[in-house]
Formats: C-alpha cells, sequence, structure tokens
C-alpha cells in the first residue's frame, strides 16, 4: 500500500442504491482464457464472472500473474494473439461483445456480430487507460493534436469546435494553461502530466466504462493522491463505470465502491461492498494480502508475507489454486473444482472453509440465501452493487 491511505481508510461512495432493474454496463460470464492451443494450451484465466453498475468502481487486485491486465485486455479485445477464449462472454448494455471462439486481437478483419459491436464501442462506450503514457502517446505530435484528434473521430466536429472541447477536456483532468499546453510533445511533460493528458483524450468520447490498468504505479504519493481524485471527478461527471486493476490495495481503498480478488486466474473472492470485505475478508487470500499491508496508523506493527509464489498457468494445482500457501488448508481443498460458497448473486467466494464460516460452509451472517452483514441489500440484484453518488452529495 503506498502512503495515500491506510486500507482502513476506505474512501468508497455510500448512499442510495441504483434502479435494481437497470441493466449493468459490463456484464463478464464465465470467462476463460487459454494461452495457446492443443495439450500445451495453459488456462490463464478460469471462469471469470462479474458486473460493473453506472457510476460504481470496481477494484482488481492479486498478485503479478494473477490474470488482472488480461481481464480488461479481454474486455477491450486488445488479447495477445496467442489467447484465445474458450468459454464465456462479455456483454456491454446487454449487449453480447467478446464470445466465445475469440482468439486474440478483435479488428477489422474479424468477423461477428459481436466483434463489430466491441469495435464501434471503442473510444466511446469504452476506453482504457494504460500504466505508462509514454507508450501509449505519440511521442512526434502536441499533445494538444492527439487530443484534439480523438475529438474529431469520437464526436464528429470540426477542428475549431474539437479544440474547444480539447481544451474543455484538459480543464478538466486539471491541466493548468491547457491553451498553451495545446503546443507541448510528451517528453516536456512530467509523469502525472503526461496521463493527464492520456485522461483527457481517454474521455474525448464520453464512455460509460473506463478501463484503468494500474495507471498510477509509475507515479509518486503526491501526483498520485492527485490522478486519483481526477478519477473520481471524470466518473461523476460521467457518470460512468470503472474498471481499476491494481496490485495496491491503498488505491483501492481511496477510488473503488466494490472489490474482485484474484488469483492464479481464477476469482478468489468478489464483493459489492468494498468497505465490507476489507473489514470482513472471507477469503483466506484476501486476508493474507490485507495483513501483507501496510498500515500508515500502525507502522510498528510487523509486515506479514505470504509464504511461497503463485503458480505459473501451466503448474496450477488441482483444487483451490491458493491451497499450496493457505494457512486454512485442508485435504479437501485439493480435489476438484471449488465451488463458490457465498450462495449470494452479488458475492462470490471460492473456499470450502471461509473465514468466520458457519453450517455448510457459509461464511458467518450470511444465510443460504442472502449475503450478510453490508452486502445483504446488494445480494437481491447485482445491478444493484453501485451506490448512488450524487445522492450522498
Amino acid at each position: 500500500m503506498s502512503g495515500v491511505s491506510g486500507v482502513g481508510a476506505v474512501g468508497a461512495g455510500t448512499g442510495g442504491r441504483r434502479d435494481p432493474l437497470a441493466v449493468p454496463v459490463l456484464e463478464v460470464e464465465g470467462l476463460t482464457l487459454s494461452l495457446g492451443e492443443g495439450p500445451d494450451a495453459a488456462r490463464i484465466l478460469d471462469d471469470v464472472s462479474f458486473t460493473v453498475a453506472a457510476g460504481e468502481a470496481r477494484g482488481f487486485v492479486g498478485e503479478s500473474g494473477s490474470g488482472k491486465s488480461m481481464t480488461l485486455r479481454a474486455v477491450m479485445g486488445i488479447l495477445p494473439p496467442t489467447v484465445h477464449v474458450d468459454a464465456g462472454r462479455i456483454l456491454f448494455r446487454g449487449e453480447e461483445i467478446v464470445s466465445a471462439g475469440t482468439t486474440g486481437p478483435v479488428g477489422p478483419r474479424s468477423r461477428g456480430a459481436a466483434a463489430g459491436r466491441l469495435q464501434r464501442l471503442r473510444g466511446t462506450g469504452i476506453a482504457m487507460i494504460f500504466q505508462e503514457p509514454s507508450v501509449a502517446l505519440n511521442p512526434v505530435t502536441t499533445v494538444g493534436e492527439q487530443i484534439v484528434d480523438a475529438v474529431r473521430r469520437r464526436q464528429g466536429l470540426s477542428r475549431r469546435q474539437a479544440r474547444e472541447r480539447a481544451l474543455e477536456l484538459m480543464e478538466l483532468v486539471g491541466i493548468r494553461e491547457p491553451a498553451r499546453r495545446l503546443g507541448s510533445y510528451p517528453f516536456e511533460l512530467s509523469g502525472g502530466m503526461r496521463q493527464r493528458v492520456m485522461i483527457a483524450a481517454a474521455v474525448a468520447g464520453e464512455p460509460q466504462l473506463i478501463l484503468c490498468d494500474e495507471p498510477t504505479t509509475a507515479l509518486d504519493v503526491t501526483v498520485q493522491a492527485q490522478i486519483l481524485a481526477l478519477f473520481t471527478r471524470v466518473r461523476d461527471e460521467l457518470d460512468a463505470a470503472l474498471l481499476y486493476v491494481t496490485h495496491d490495495l491503498g488505491v483501492v481503498a481511496q477510488l473503488c465502491d466494490s472489490l474482485t480478488v484474484l488469483y492464479s486466474g481464477s476469482v478468489m473472492e468478489s464483493r459489492p461492498d468494498l468497505r465490507a470485505a476489507f473489514d470482513e475478508p472471507w477469503h483466506p487470500y484476501t486476508r493474507a494480502l490485507l495483513d501483507s499491508t501496510p498500515d500508515i496508523d500502525h507502522l510498528e506493527q510487523r509486515l506479514r508475507t505470504i509464504p511461497g509464489s503463485a503458480p505459473t498457468p501451466r503448474d496450477r494445482p488441482d483444487g483451490c489454486p491458493f491451497a499450496p500457501r493457505c494457512e486454512r488448508v485442508q485435504d479437501d481443498c485439493r480435489h476438484g473444482r471449488i465451488p463458490d460458497t457465498a450462495r449470494s448473486r452479488a458475492t462470490e467466494v471460492h473456499c470450502l472453509h471461509p473465514l468466520g464460516s458457519g453450517p455448510g460452509g457459509v461464511p458467518s451472517g450470511e444465510s443460504a440465501g442472502s449475503a450478510g452483514g453490508s452486502d445483504a441489500d446488494a445480494a437481491t440484484d447485482p445491478s444493484t452493487e453501485a451506490t448512488e453518488r450524487q445522492a450522498a452529495r
């Protein structure tokens, strides 16, 4: 965790729930990806499901190689050429944009209605912000030209109108003296300023879904805090759904409403209420991540480490992939597929012996038909996971 905020200082929004009948912005159902083909194929994502509603920020956390970034690339249709969608599908506003059988990136030569929808949505319905802006931005074109070009392509405005809109976007993302910065090249700007430029270009089409792949990792904590505040502002302005990948639980605490924990390509725990997940984690891996995170309010506490290392896709053990490193492991953890024991449509816990478990392996405070504690309301329908931020202001 960075020094931005302690994990205990969860910054998730509060307020009224959204319309339970509303269609989620994004639905991922049973997404399963493999690398390569035939007997040498390696499973890199296994039956991943979640939803994100308008105005919701869902954090994706886990160790390197857990499948976080690959999930975003699948949603955006920019999978590596050797990665295959074995099963599952992805829906945007109820319409399929990625289906089983897809291999590699979705481009002009891709066939099928889903691929066509995804291509039309890129930049307008869906935008992605990458970790390193110097790679995403053209080094020989001014930042103004790049933002103006994004506005013209996505909104169909004249060059003069696009320039005016570009200035508005630069102001939105906190770039001072935007008219002067229009003529700057990426190398003339700081890392934080380049990240702001990339965010401005990404939101030029007023997307309903913003995918963020560790965009603050290379920034110092002061600039990181500013960029996180900017994401919240942009999300509120557009009422956009946000999918945020990070290894930093402090960032998640500051920005997100809900949480999905991945390990070795599998969902360990998925909760609609971030605060409840931090206060009472149900999966041992979630607990281990929290215990290994520095807390600026308790610097005297010794950090705990997770023994061992995560398996590679080709070395995934049978049963729970976390079993070899888990302090609560029992014999039944090492065999077969681990079911979801939460028994709630909005919550997932893939553990046979969850923390605080009661009869039947159901986490304490949760009945067989609903989620307990802070997750109870959201259990009625996945689309109620987001909080109504405007009502809370």
